[in-house]
């Protein structure tokens, strides 16, 4: 009886040695607690000497083994084969990084004409809410909202198409001519420079007699006709290229009825479409977050539309004035620099500077004095613009200081072209603003206040 005592409590001091397996709190449901009987306590204590032995063995009952479901294991599982998954995919990107870069280009030809799609109903966009609001519903009284959208994009495209005929009836032509004009004009004054290149050889010897002159003229008279072969040949290719880009005017003029017809959709939809961007992000984010995020994407919308929609206003007006400006100062060419000009003032600060050299350099071919009346008339349009109309319409529409302008108009026009250097500012207008609100939000949690 000793014995048995005795080799029971070497037994139970064994088991206390013995790491303790903790139980999971149960996820669901009241906790229960219970008082066990002296008789469950006794039998606790009255385990055979083979149970015991096992328990020392490290046999555990072989219900034990079974497996258990984790939920904690299992999303570090997943999120550890997500990461695998997106380091493997990176690494095949940039080991077939040309290939890539190919796929992506046929990709973007592809989805153009829905790019460009969404670009022209994200400008129009406005000007469609702005009828449907003003015009069909407060002062017509259309009560059908369907019937109100559908009136406001057949009216918004017949003024776009209204615009684009009388571009091409009346604006297209001159432009043609004007064209023509000048091409006509430089030819004639090479040629004047050409015949007169005598008197002009001898007043140089007059007043620079160390020029050696007749160096100049021998390379000038050997050029000539290298030159004017040149020009044929240049003539002659004319055909060529003028097939191959009547073949590519045909493309696009294709791309942009498909872009026209996906615009009027999109425009029509737009309601559903938004619907089915707030159902995605308010299921794949927690709801606060998901307001928050639809409330920043208002905020780049209305940076972006606005400024786009202002600035194309903006340059609209100014063409316009510019147009009646050399009108009245009886400069040449009235029709080509106004639209040379207002599509340049679409660029922020240095549009109206880009937009008059090619003025300048074809005055300064024509007639010198009109360069100087074109140069202080568009100086005065610029500060007109730039100190009145510019923040009548714009307003603070991007928020951006010169800096940061400047900025998006160098980045935009090395990657972009003259579009790149226009989209640049409301582009970088849209991820400075979505910076601010990050950092804010960072600053705030940590109760930080940088004034």
């Amino acid at each position: 009886m000793v014995n048995k005592v005795k080799l029971r409590e070497r037994f139970r001091s064994a088991k206390q040695k013995l790491p303790s397996k903790k139980k999971e709190p149960l996820e669901y449901g009241p906790i229960e607690i219970r008082m066990l009987s002296e008789e469950e306590v006794n039998r606790e204590e009255e385990k055979s000497d083979h149970e015991l032995i096992e328990e020392l063995n490290g046999s555990e009952g072989g219900e034990e083994h079974k497996f258990e479901s984790n939920k904690n294991y299992f999303t570090i599982s997943v999120y550890a084969l997500v990461t695998i998954m997106a380091a493997a995919i990176f690494v095949c990107l940039i080991a077939n990084f040309g290939a890539v870069k190919l796929w992506l280009k046929g990709l973007a030809g592809i989805l153009s004409p829905f790019l460009a799609a969404f670009l022209i109903a994200f400008i129009l966009n406005p000007l469609v809410n702005w009828l449907e609001i003003n015009f069909f519903q407060k002062l017509l009284r259309i009560q059908k909202p369907k019937l109100r959208v559908a009136l406001s994009i057949v009216t918004t495209y017949i003024l776009l198409l209204s615009i684009i005929i009388i571009g091409m009836i009346y604006v297209i032509p001159q432009i043609t001519d004007s064209i023509v004009g000048v091409a006509g004009d430089v030819t004639v004054q090479l040629n004047e420079i050409y015949e007169k290149r005598f008197i002009y050889e001898s007043k140089l010897q007059e007043y620079f007699p160390e020029i050696d002159l007749k160096f100049i003229a021998d390379k000038i008279e050997e050029m000539w006709p290298t030159l004017l072969s040149t020009v044929t040949n240049i003539t002659k290719d004319l055909v060529p290229k003028v097939i191959g880009m009547t073949v590519s005017v045909a493309k696009l003029a294709i791309n942009i009825l498909l872009s026209i017809a996906i615009s009027i959709y999109m425009l029509f939809d737009k309601r559903k479409l938004i619907k089915m961007g707030t159902q995605v992000v308010y299921a794949s984010l927690p709801t606060a977050r998901a307001k928050i995020f639809c409330a920043r994407m208002r905020e780049c919308s209305r940076i972006f539309s606005g400024f786009v929609s202002g600035k194309a206003l903006d340059s609209l007006i100014i063409g316009i004035i510019c147009f009646i400006a050399t009108s009245l100062l009886d400069l040449e060419y009235a029709v080509l620099i106004s639209v040379i000009v207002g599509i340049t003032n679409m660029i922020p600060y240095f549009g109206p500077f880009i937009g008059a050299v090619p003025g300048v350099v074809l005055y300064l071919c024509i007639k010198p004095l009109d360069a100087v009346v074109f140069v202080i008339m568009i100086f005065i349009l610029q500060q007109f613009d730039g100190w009145v109309l510019g923040p009548k319409i714009l307003g603070d529409s991007t928020g951006l200081s010169p800096l940061w302008v400047i900025f998006g108009i160098t980045v935009g026009g090395a990657y972009g072209g003259v579009i790149g250097m226009f989209l640049g500012v409301p582009v970088v207008a849209v991820a400075a603003y979505l910076l601010n609100q990050a950092v804010s939000g960072v600053l705030k949690k940590k109760r930080i206040d940088i004034s």
